[in-house]
């Protein structure tokens, strides 16, 4: 009722004012100082409810339900009123108008905390300078109220810049006049005091329920008013470097949020199994402060305390005996605890803190330092404190205020200190508005580590109380306090003496609560909270999680250093543990936690308890935390998510090192809408780039090693641990099942794709190599899973030597340090996916290496007499004729001792395949030297046996190269070492992988690792040797090379036989079928592979057609009689078209949507028709078409056997449905197993008893899912092979039985499949997403062709490019005769047109249909096979016998892997198969 009164009387002032003001004769002064005291009145019932001191938001953001909000609202709105009062009222010129400037400043200060300061002060100019003569020059209340004004100007940092020099002046003014103030004030208070001697409020306030030493603790020394001073005037000099620039400290307060948050209450009761409230008469002294404050009260805490309201009726029901005959009421006690606020009549109190609030912003500059160790600002402030002296809570709040501006100067908070500021300080009440300043003055003090290893040496009462003192502001003051005591604890947790205490109080408790509490934390709150509350609660959970990261790592180094000190009293040898003193901080860089997660894991026993992680578990901390991680990605808008996000995550990676803590990560975490998610799904999500911060990434991943990288057996090296016999096998398994838990939780939760995919990331450049290390180290330990090797071993990162790629280089060249371990941790992950060591051989691929291995163990040999022969041929051609004489009588050599000049039938170059044509496969060396380790500088000589060019004369030594004609036989006699790779850790010799010398460092044996040269004509190296290191080099030329080798001639190139026996079919087609009239029915072995590879490598286009009606196309269908070819349309519509005449004979419309697919019943009319958009549905059609069945599922599809049931999909879940009814019978959908493919598509295996859904095997008998296959891509979610023992998802190829990974075709990448009817052919397609269809440059190569694989051994048949933008679907009919293809053309007036093609499979272009810019590609030879004959003989027969060892012909046919790596338009030249090139010939140029 009041607050309505208020508004009509302002706005009826405000009206009288709009209607008078011109006026001359009309009263301004007298109206704006009643508008004055209506603020100044609502003030004060503002005030009541108890706001933050802190929030200086618009009172009606803080409070809505108060009157002052509303009525700041109305002055500031009214635009002409605020004009006229700054640029007339406050601005006249006329002194003889000093009521008026003192009615008008009274009123804008009044009404600033409810307008922007910037505004104000900038559209008024000189509002500035006239405020600062009045705050100079004139008298009160004008001086007192230009005091203020400037208070709030100078908040500004453009504004105190701009006056530096008159603030220079007027500061030491300011503290002169608050020190006469003071004075007054003194007497004023003692005259107060004599008058009634007996009332003392504030010895209740600071009492508990009972008294203990420690609230009495530096009583005297806080209380003694003559204080002696801190620095002496002789010593109060200026400082030498004084700048109006702010310290890095006070950089860092800017960014505290006590300028935005808010106070967030809600009310609660008194503490649980605690003492009742007071009788009802007590209760009324706050009766009015509860009624006003009933929306706004704090939530309910598990401590001791409340509220202001709440610790007042604590206060009272604990001192109910002390003070039952007190005749105290709230009127009374509120000045005490709350405070007033009143500028008319200007109170002593009301001035001083104008001063403060003047002072306060100044403060912050270290060039007014000065003037506060000159005039002894320290006395003041511990004046103001004492609220024994000081009545007024507000000015010793404000006080606190410019003290803790103060404190951020090292040399004053040290004062601070000396002068027991902290007892001063400890002593103010608590509840009270100034304890929240209190609250701001040890945050600040906690900055400085001297000044905090002086807090730390104060007696242990004094830390106890200051302990107990932060925390109680942590639980039950305001929310600005909560955030101060959170943060001072954060600082000072590495201070074990502040740490014991913390912990002896239950400090982990309360801190936890504040976070446990927030309705932001709690999912089943359905509440509306605005935007402000929060951002608030934001706040707190931002630095509560940062307070819990330093608490966790403080006790980590503390239980490291006791693990120390235990293994170093069992070793003798062990040097001692040095202990940090208490009272000194620790260091805890990202570097050392890491180190002690280490230790600690590996020493500490499984089941020894960590107290910390015990209490924090019985809080709920782990779950609260995994949910906070869960949430906070979602909170946009909010500039410290991701530290909020990476202190959470820190946490965490400390308290993993215990197994439970890793198990509590296997959990679901509940989230909103009823969802749930397993936290570590969580964890992979943010190392995958979730919140696009690098440092959360890290942190992320910093978590995953440590749940996948522990040690398997956690035993440590506390022997007392240590149990026998069963005990002792049972600790041993703990680490081992926690990890195989750890490893499977990661691996089902998609983290292998997720590590891969982060180990070729390139941005940000600045953290790419650290991100890439932590990955590679995360799969390192993943790789101890046996289930994980075999799944890695068989990705092309590894197969196709993709990681060594990786390895040569970092992505910043700064970044080696990082580089180098992540080179480190890659050679390791080798070693263990291949078994042996890599011996870094940086471009081996898995292949390349086993073939190695073969070649290492091959024992080589050769005919000596042929070595002996090309000395004597040596011999001769450096005119020793005598010696060669000698050897060929000695030796019994043939009179012709020169062997013939034999070339063999192919060119054999041993050369580095970086010089070499990448397309020469036969000159690929196994062991692809790169430069580090295998160079061959131009200046090393190269000798050949059969030289015929004249004798050099320069003498035995010349380096330079011998010039020689082309042989067979070239090797070289050493090898000179180039530096070593910077992806190295050291730069040392490298062992060659293909040595048959075990201790030889270097890749050719002419070199040794202890040097080039022993010594002068001293070498290590026998003619054996090099002989043997030659042909071991052929050897490892060969493509498939054997251990047991004949022996090797010196004259002929070495090369392994090739697998394939008399049985097997010939490649050339001819050869085939003239041989299937003898043998086989197929020609042979692997007859029937060779004959699919010949026949689907030729397409040859037919027909065209297109949509007359300008509907497009987007899926098409050969129809049941394969009469009619069916496409739908983007209109809904399923059009016929007769294959006989081309012309379109029926066109059905189904709806006004998309048609995504269709499919025709094989016995019955019934048509499915999938639309994404729409939902699907059942049709029969005819004459028209009726709709059976409709669902909600965006694909449907038959089953396979009978057709009786039909499987759609919706998003991540798979609905089974009854052909007849329509009804579900079974719903797939596992939360917990998702994948969520973006292109999910549910299907049914060949026999209708297996469901793939969403990247899971679903048993359909049980409805239960069988497994979860891993995720390597976003987008596909495989397919069933038609012969229904694998399963195809993307690239990879996974076996139903085992659930092993089979193989990887890279080829299959994004790729839509369709099989042929005889399932024994792949056609893929790429499937394009939106951002591919955006960016035209980002396309793939593969989406305007269609490829076809043969379906046994996944090898590359050929690509056909179509010469459009994309491909929509195909199909083929059931003779395998025609394949139409659905292609989206561009016009040349730049439209898009669908079209579709009909194809003939088997025949080749006719010679006037080809292009001529496709000439080029036609066969050199014409073919005279009879395509057509062909295609028939091998529709017809039946290949089960014959493809019985088509495993041998994969490696005829390797040439054509390289269609899965690289695209090449080369792949779709048709090869020849005439009858007139020879096998051999035909499989070399292959």
């Amino acid at each position: 009722m009041a607050a309505l009164d208020s508004s009509t009387e302002l706005n009826s002032l405000l009206e009288e004012w709009t209607r008078e003001h011109n006026n001359n004769a009309f009263n301004v002064v007298s109206s704006l100082h009643r508008m004055a005291e209506i603020l100044e009145r609502e003030t004060e019932e503002y005030y009541k409810m108890d706001p933050d001191p802190f929030d200086d938001r618009h009172p009606a953001h803080t409070m809505p339900v108060c009157a002052l909000g509303h009525l700041m609202r109305t002055l500031s709105k009214n635009d002409d009123f605020m004009n006229t009062l700054t640029s007339n009222y406050l601005m006249s010129s006329n002194r003889d108008l000093t009521e008026l400037h003192v009615a008008a400043s009274r009123l804008l200060l009044d009404v600033m905390p409810a307008l922007e300061t910037a505004i104000v002060f900038q559209d008024t100019d000189g509002l500035e300078r006239r405020l600062l003569h009045w705050a100079e020059s004139c008298d009160d209340p004008l001086r007192s109220y230009a005091t203020g004004l400037l208070a709030r100007a100078m908040e500004l940092q453009e504004i105190a810049d701009k006056f530096k020099e008159s603030n220079s002046t007027l500061v030491p003014l300011m503290l002169n006049r608050l020190h006469n103030l003071k004075r007054e004030y003194e007497k004023e208070n003692e005259e107060n005091t004599s008058q009634d001697y007996d009332r003392r409020h504030f010895r209740i306030f600071a009492a508990e329920s009972e008294m203990s030493p420690e609230k009495r603790v530096a009583s005297e020394g806080s209380r003694n008013d003559g204080a002696q001073k801190y620095l002496e005037s002789s010593n109060s000099s200026p400082m030498q470097d004084t700048k109006w620039d702010k310290s890095d400290v006070q950089e860092q307060r800017k960014q505290s949020p006590r300028a935005t948050l808010s106070h967030y209450q809600q009310s609660h009761g008194s503490k649980e199994g605690g003492h009742t409230r007071s009788d009802s008469v007590r209760d009324n002294y706050i009766s009015e402060l509860n009624h006003s404050n009933s929306a706004w009260s704090k939530p309910k805490m598990r401590g001791e305390y409340g509220n202001v309201s709440d610790g007042l009726a604590t206060f009272k029901s604990k001192t109910k005996g002390e003070c039952s005959n007190s005749a105290s009421s709230w009127a009374e006690m509120k000045v005490n605890v709350i405070g007033t606020y009143s500028l008319q009549p200007l109170s002593l109190a009301m001035k001083q803190r104008m001063i403060l609030q003047y002072l306060t912003p100044m403060a912050e500059y270290q060039e007014q330092i000065s003037a506060a160790f000159e005039h002894n600002a320290l006395d003041l402030v511990f004046f103001y404190m004492d609220l024994e002296k000081n009545k007024d809570v507000r000015l010793a709040f404000e006080a606190l205020k410019y003290t803790a501006n103060l404190l951020c100067h090292k040399k004053f908070a040290i004062e601070f200190l000396t002068m027991h500021g902290v007892q001063r300080a400890l002593q103010v009440p608590r509840p009270s508005v100034a304890a929240c300043g209190v609250a701001l003055c040890f945050y600040y003090l906690s900055y400085f580590e001297d000044a905090m290893e002086r807090v730390c040496q104060l007696p242990e009462d004094t830390l106890s109380v200051l302990i107990s003192y932060s925390l109680w502001l942590m639980e039950c003051s305001h929310d600005s306090s909560r955030c101060h005591a959170a943060m001072f604890f954060g600082q000072s947790f590495p201070y074990r003496v502040i740490l014991n205490l913390f912990d002896q109080k239950d400090g982990l408790r309360t801190l936890f609560n504040v976070i446990s509490t927030l309705q932001i934390l709690d999912i089943d709150d359905e509440r509306e909270v605005n935007d402000e509350l929060i951002s608030m609660m934001r706040q707190l959970i931002r630095h509560v999680a940062h307070a819990l990261k330093k608490y966790f790592e403080a006790h980590l180094s503390h239980k490291v250093d006791e693990i120390k000190r235990s293994h170093t009293h069992s070793d003798d040898d062990g040097s001692p543990v040095h202990e940090t003193p208490a009272y000194k901080a620790l260091t805890l860089t990202p570097v050392i936690v890491q180190e002690n997660i280490e230790i600690m894991m590996e020493l500490m026993p499984a089941r020894v308890n960590w107290a910390p992680e015990v209490t924090f578990h019985k809080l709920g901390g782990i779950k609260l935390l995994c949910q906070l991680i869960a949430l906070a990605p979602g909170w946009n808008g909010f500039t410290g998510k991701a530290e909020t996000i990476k202190n959470a995550l820190d946490v965490l990676n400390v308290l993993v090192a215990t197994p439970k803590s890793q198990m509590a990560l296997l959990e679901s975490v509940p989230l909103y809408d009823n969802h749930s998610t397993p936290a570590i799904s969580v964890l992979i999500g943010l190392a995958d780039g979730e919140i696009p911060d690098p440092e959360v990434q890290k942190s992320a991943l910093n978590v995953i090693i440590n749940c996948v990288c522990g040690p398997i057996e956690r035993l440590g090296g506390f022997s007392r641990y240590v149990g026998a016999g069963s005990k002792k096998r049972m600790n041993l398994k703990v680490g081992e099942d926690t990890l195989s838990k750890m490893w499977n939780g990661v691996r089902v939760n998609n983290g292998i794709m997720v590590l891969l995919n982060l180990l070729t990331i390139k941005t940000p450049i600045t953290d790419a190599d650290c991100i890439r290390a932590l990955a590679c180290k995360a799969l390192l330990g993943l790789s101890r899973s046996e289930t994980v090797r075999q799944i890695v071993s068989k990705l092309p990162l590894f197969n196709n030597g993709q990681i060594q790629i990786l390895m040569k280089e970092p992505v910043l060249q700064d970044k080696q340090q990082e580089h180098v371990k992540f080179c480190k941790y890659a050679n390791e992950l080798l070693e263990r996916v291949v078994g042996k060591k890599s011996n870094a051989n940086l471009d081996a691929s898995l292949e390349a290496i086993r073939r190695a291995d073969i070649v290492a163990q091959s024992r080589i040999t050769f005919q000596e007499k042929e070595l002996l022969q090309l000395i004597h041929g040596h011999l001769q051609s450096k005119g020793l004729t005598e010696a060669a004489a000698a050897l060929q009588r000695e030796a019994n050599l043939p009179r012709c001792a020169t062997p013939p000049n034999v070339l063999p039938a192919q060119p054999c170059v041993f050369a580095s395949p970086h010089l070499a044509s990448p397309t020469c496969r036969i000159s690929r060396q196994v062991n692809h030297p790169s430069a580090s380790y295998s160079t061959i500088p131009s200046d090393i000589p190269s000798t050949s046996i059969h030289s015929q060019a004249v004798s050099r004369k320069d003498s035995p030594t010349n380096s330079g190269p011998a010039p020689s004609t082309p042989g067979p036989i070239r090797f070289h006699l050493g090898r000179q070492l180039s530096q070593a790779s910077p992806s190295l850790p050291q730069a040392k010799a490298a062992k060659s992988k293909f040595s048959s010398e075990k201790d030889c460092g270097l890749p050719s044996p002419a070199w040794r690792t202890k040097g080039h040269l022993k010594g002068q004509g001293d070498y290590d190296m026998t003619l054996d040797k090099i002989v043997t290191e030659y042909l071991r080099k052929q050897h490892a030329l060969c493509r498939n090379p054997v251990t047991t080798c004949p022996p090797m001639s010196l004259f002929n190139p070495h090369r392994c036989p090739e697998v394939r026996g008399k049985r097997m079919a010939p490649i050339n087609a001819t050869s085939r079928i003239y041989k299937r009239m003898l043998g086989p029915k197929v020609g042979g072995i692997g007859g029937a592979s060779v004959d699919r590879k010949f026949i689907y490598r030729r397409f040859k286009p037919c027909h065209t057609y297109r949509n007359p009606d300008e509907g497009g196309m987007q899926c098409c269908s050969f129809s049941r009689d394969e009469q009619y070819l069916m496409y739908g349309t983007f209109w809904g519509d399923i059009k016929l078209i007769s294959l006989q005449s081309g012309e379109e004979t029926a066109s059905y419309n189904f709806n006004q949507m998309s048609i995504e697919d269709f499919q025709q019943a094989r016995d019955s009319d019934l048509l499915l028709v999938s639309c994404a958009e729409n939902g699907s549905g059942v049709w029969t059609y005819g004459d028209t078409v009726v709709s059976k069945h409709s669902f909600e599922d965006s694909h449907i599809e038959f089953s396979n056997q009978v057709q009786d049931r039909i499987i759609g999909t919706k998003d991540e879940t798979a609905n089974i449905y009854d052909v007849l009814t329509g009804k579900k019978i079974l719903k797939l959908f596992d939360a917990n197993r998702a994948n969520n493919y973006m292109l999910n598509r549910a299907t049914f295996n060949p026999t209708d008893e297996l469901i793939l859904n969403d990247g899971v095997l679903w048993d359909v008998r049980s409805g239960k899912s069988i497994h979860k296959f891993d995720k390597f891509n976003p987008n596909i979610s495989g397919v069933f092979h038609p012969m229904g023992l694998e399963i195809i998802i993307n690239s990879e190829v996974w076996d139903i039985r085992s659930h092993h990974l089979l193989h990887t075709v890279p080829a299959l990448d994004q790729c839509q499949l369709r099989f042929n009817n005889r399932g024994d052919v792949i056609y893929a397609i790429y499937k394009r997403n939106e951002e591919e269809m955006e960016d035209l440059k980002g396309r793939s190569p593969y989406s305007h062709t269609f490829r076809t694989f043969d379906a046994t051994d996944y090898t590359s048949i050929t690509t056909i490019d179509v010469k459009s933008e994309s491909i929509s679907d195909l199909c083929t009919d059931k003779s395998d005769f025609y394949l139409a293809v659905v292609e989206n053309l561009k016009t040349d007036l730049g439209t898009e047109e669908n079209v579709c093609k009909l194809y003939e499979i088997g025949r080749l272009r006719d010679e006037d249909d080809r292009p001529e810019e496709d000439e080029d590609e036609l066969d050199m030879d014409d073919v005279d096979d009879d395509d057509d004959d062909i295609l028939t003989d091998f529709n017809n027969s039946n290949d089960e016998d014959g493809d019985e060892d088509d495993g041998n012909d994969s490696e005829e046919e390797d040439d054509d892997d390289d269609d899965n790596v690289a695209f090449s338009f080369s792949d779709m030249s048709e090869e020849d198969d005439g009858d007139d090139v020879d096998d051999d010939a035909l499989y070399e140029l292959l």
